[in-house]
């Protein structure tokens, strides 16, 4: 699980941003549920506030971690500075895996990595790896088989490590590796991607074809949300090239006639056609107790479907494995339903961006008895576009 995550020089956020998911004390247990940290996390702002910024830095962290021995030798980084500052590009992420909790530093340029570093915490935080530009500079006597890999320029060390295919190399490796080559979404390192380039439908509905379960978890929510829809059946047919293909087929509640009614996949709304392209996500996310980063998810969703959705990561029964959702939103009423420890604020001012979680606001200015998405309204928190 994430417990906070940071960059700084990061895009518009030349200072830095730093994103707690971490509960303190202060925290009702009705929200906490004695959870160390928080399995959802709403963030909002003006448009071009740099909401998106914040999960790209956690999918940039990510992919680096676990996919950037992928990209070819000669690449770049894909990541970009504060308008061009030439000041290192700077990330740290706090996390916890199989109760062993661990902290990861990179300081990068779009050229190549400058130092990175893993932490561990035994009895305190204990440095167990740390690399500068091409060279390992420590490692503790279990990560001795590093000694044998060569470092490139823009793969991480972890990543770099795991395709030597090294028996001996430290399970820690190996886990940190394998959690965030779980994480999904609709972000890439620079931004959101299109809806209908990364749900491709043909897509989807084969992947719901072959995994049966995460079917009827879409089913369930689908026909749960007063659409008129009691069964969705994805057929399997073969075109006269032999290539397999897919298709749902929704079955309709009418009075009209005895025979069932369907339709397909095109000739329901927008937004049964949006939920069932990216439910299958939200289902691998909490089969693997996974993280979840969607871009303006409630966008084709009526608002009353907001909290059904979020409640599948903070109702413990449907997220028994911490599975982590955090999005961004232009819905104001979720803002009340999160609450001021589980929603960000993302502000600019000439060209840089801040964030800050609600709770951090001082003062009583937010109280139990007032509507946060009213103040938000008043322009009293700031995060909201001078039109």
């Amino acid at each position: 699980m994430i417990y906070s995550f940071g960059a700084k020089n990061y895009f518009s956020f030349k200072e830095g941003l730093e994103v707690s998911l971490e509960f303190n004390s202060k925290v009702p247990k009705n929200i906490s549920n004695t959870r160390k940290t928080s399995p959802v996390l709403g963030i909002k702002g003006a448009n071009a506030s740099g909401k998106t910024r914040i999960l790209t830095a956690l999918k940039f962290i990510s992919n680096f971690i676990c996919c950037s021995f992928g990209d070819d030798v000669d690449d770049g980084i894909s990541v970009k500075s504060f308008f061009g500052n030439p000041s290192p590009i700077e990330f740290y992420i706090d996390f916890s895996i199989l109760d062993v909790r661990y902290t990861y530093e990179l300081s990068v340029t779009p050229k190549c990595v400058l130092r990175e570093a893993l932490y561990k915490k035994i009895s305190r935080k204990t440095l167990i790896i740390e690399r500068k530009k091409n060279s390992i500079k420590y490692r503790t006597s279990d990560f001795a088989a590093l000694d044998l890999i060569t470092l490139r320029d823009n793969a991480s060390i972890i990543d770099t490590a795991l395709q030597y295919s090294i028996k001996e190399l430290a399970d820690d490796l190996k886990n940190i590796h394998a959690y965030f080559n779980q994480a999904r979404g609709n972000v890439s390192d620079l931004g959101l991607i299109e809806d209908r380039t990364i749900y491709d439908h043909a897509r989807v509905s084969e992947y719901y074809y072959k995994t049966p379960a995460s079917l009827e978890f879409t089913k369930k929510i689908i026909t749960n949300s007063d659409l008129g829809i009691k069964d969705i059946v994805i057929h399997k047919t073969v075109d006269e090239s032999g290539n397999k293909k897919y298709f749902p087929v929704f079955h309709h509640d009418t009075l009209i006639g005895p025979e069932a009614k369907w339709l397909t996949y095109w000739e329901e709304s927008d937004g049964t056609a949006a939920l069932y392209r990216r439910l299958f996500q939200y289902w691998a996310a909490l089969e693997t107790g996974g993280l979840l980063l969607l871009d303006e998810f409630d966008t084709n969703y009526h608002p009353a479907l907001l909290p059904q959705i979020l409640d599948l990561f903070i109702n413990e029964k449907t997220n028994p494995k911490h599975a982590q959702l955090l999005f961004t939103s232009h819905n104001l009423d979720i803002m009340d339903y999160l609450g001021k420890y589980r929603t960000y604020l993302v502000s600019k001012e000439d060209g840089e961006s801040f964030c800050y979680r609600l709770d951090e606001i001082p003062g009583d200015i937010i109280r139990n008895d007032r509507s946060i998405s009213g103040l938000y309204r008043e322009g009293k928190l700031g995060g909201v576009p001078k039109l």
